[in-house]
């Protein structure tokens, strides 16, 4: 399996919105599936006319020993003169790895002492237990997850509508779907596709659900394929 490659660059922005804080200086984290290398590129900004100021105070990439798994810490600050309760500074700690197919993905962890000091490769059965990079017993699409209902199955009689699906990530064709204190089920009579629709040149691969009864489930919001603010 090839190793993960690092690449880290800075940019400066030319402004931040009025409301935004720290997070906004976030690295952007872009992943070359083929060559499996993660370009970084730290952030700062400086805007006197609208009193901004901000930049990466400190940064640290620590590869696992098989270089299945990265991890990215680091703090930014920023001043906004604007919006000063909005000002200071925010750690923040994202992990790329390879899951069970093969993919790199990307998550954005809470920047925890467990998340942040562990080492990386101490942590994948963590990231595993969260779903994440799982094809075992799940149907997973970027941030978009399905897990078997099992015992907390709705009685089939409450699924009485169809659906093509919420959000981003549509089925190929009308599935049966209820609502209750298990949240949203999907009823699957037969294996389709659940497609994703990008917008915003970020494409997750079409997935096939089996048939099944399916809740749906977030393996987490900072978890994406390609962009670590997906």
């Amino acid at each position: 399996m090839t190793k993960i490659k690092v690449v880290v660059n800075e940019d400066e922005l030319d402004r931040v919105g009025n409301w935004d804080g720290p997070r906004a200086l976030f690295p952007m984290i872009e992943v070359d599936q083929e060559t499996a290398t993660v370009k970084i590129t730290y952030l700062g900004v400086s805007n006197r006319q609208r009193g901004q100021w901000g930049k990466t105070h400190w940064h640290q990439e620590t590869l696992a020993p098989d270089g299945q798994v990265l991890r990215i810490t680091g703090m930014t600050g920023l001043r906004n003169d604007r919006r000063h309760r909005f000002g200071g500074r925010q750690s923040f700690v994202f992990f790329v790895f390879r899951g069970d197919s093969g993919h790199l993905y990307t998550h954005r962890a809470v920047a925890s002492k467990l998340w942040m000091e562990c080492p990386p490769e101490t942590l994948l059965p963590r990231l595993r237990k969260l779903g994440i990079g799982a094809n075992d017993g799940v149907v997973q699409q970027g941030d978009f997850l399905l897990k078997p209902a099992r015992e907390r199955a709705y009685d089939s009689k409450a699924f009485a509508h169809e659906t093509m699906g919420a959000g981003h990530h549509k089925f190929a064709a009308p599935v049966l779907y209820a609502d209750g204190e298990h949240g949203r089920q999907y009823l699957t009579s037969e294996p389709i596709t659940l497609q994703h629709e990008a917008t915003d040149g970020i494409r997750h691969p079409d997935v096939t659900v089996p048939v099944g009864t399916w809740i749906v489930g977030t393996a987490s919001l900072g978890l994406s394929h390609d962009n670590g603010r997906d």
